[in-house]
């Protein structure tokens, strides 16, 4: 039988809430509190990816927690939060931006936000944290030649282990695009897991190459945050490719080719669009 497993996809916590992507502080604090009181287990993603192939070791009561991205306020923010109610996640970093500032993730006064630098990185593992890939310049893979994209996601492994010494076993698409051909490059990598979007649960069974994850925004209250978990909203590891989805990236790929390039804000459009009947009843 397969079992519902809610994935949470964050990006970015800030005071000013600077768009829908960036969480308060204390909003995120709430989440992981609802969390800790309600008995949930967190794991890292290849945690879970373990733990699913022997379901004497899935905890009760499981959850995943990722951050895309690797800005900075991961760890000034989340990290302290997730230490005081004792949970574990996954951060998706994108290695091209290390050290640097997020072109896409701007504050309130319209400033570029500071992405984590590499001696933060080290620092995340001591925290119980799984630092993965998220490419070397967060392209949409899948609209790219075969040969760049497999270029970003191998450079992407490369520096992490070479910076880390050790393994990096999961990557998150940029954007949340999940095609069956990056999925195959990115199996091809050497990654043993990979996240898309899809803003739905994941479950045991759906393939380990295009986790389901459940976005998460700032207009998720405190009391909204439960009924995502509940099944009752959003679907449950829906099937790979739907034709929206392949209408979308037809769309996005003619864009590229005339010099376009999808907002960070769009990544989930076709996941969005996917699952529409799920995310409006959220409201």
């Amino acid at each position: 039988m397969a079992h519902a497993i809610p994935i949470l996809m964050y990006h970015s916590l800030d005071g000013e809430d600077a768009d829908r992507w960036t969480l308060s502080p204390s909003l995120f604090a709430e989440h992981m509190k609802w969390l800790a009181d309600n008995d949930y287990h967190s794991l890292t993603v290849s945690a879970f990816v373990k733990a699913r192939r022997n379901a004497t070791t899935m905890p009760p009561r499981p959850v995943v927690i990722t951050f895309d991205d690797g800005l900075r306020d991961f760890l000034t923010e989340a990290v302290p939060v997730l230490q005081r109610y004792h949970l574990r996640a996954t951060v998706y970093i994108v290695t091209g931006l290390v050290g640097k500032t997020c072109p896409w993730a701007r504050s309130a006064a319209d400033t570029e936000r500071n992405m984590l630098s590499w001696d933060e990185v080290r620092m995340l593992p001591q925290f119980g944290i799984e630092c993965g890939a998220h490419t070397h310049t967060h392209p949409q893979l899948d609209v790219i030649p075969s040969h760049d994209a497999f270029a970003e996601i191998t450079r992407s492994k490369a520096e992490l282990e070479d910076r880390l010494g050790c393994p990096v076993d999961s990557f998150a698409y940029p954007h949340g695009y999940a095609h069956q051909e990056t999925r195959r490059l990115v199996r091809e990598a050497g990654f043993k897991s990979a996240c898309r979007v899809r803003h739905a649960l994941s479950s045991t069974r759906e393939d380990p190459f295009a986790l389901s994850r459940i976005i998460v925004t700032n207009d998720i209250s405190a009391d909204e945050f439960e009924s995502l978990f509940t099944g009752h909203v959003l679907p449950t590891a829906p099937p790979p490719d739907r034709l929206v989805s392949t209408g979308w990236r037809l769309v996005r790929k003619i864009g590229h080719k005339v010099g376009g390039q999808a907002s960070e804000t769009d990544e989930d459009a076709d996941s969005r669009a996917d699952t529409c009947s799920a995310s409006n009843g959220r409201s």
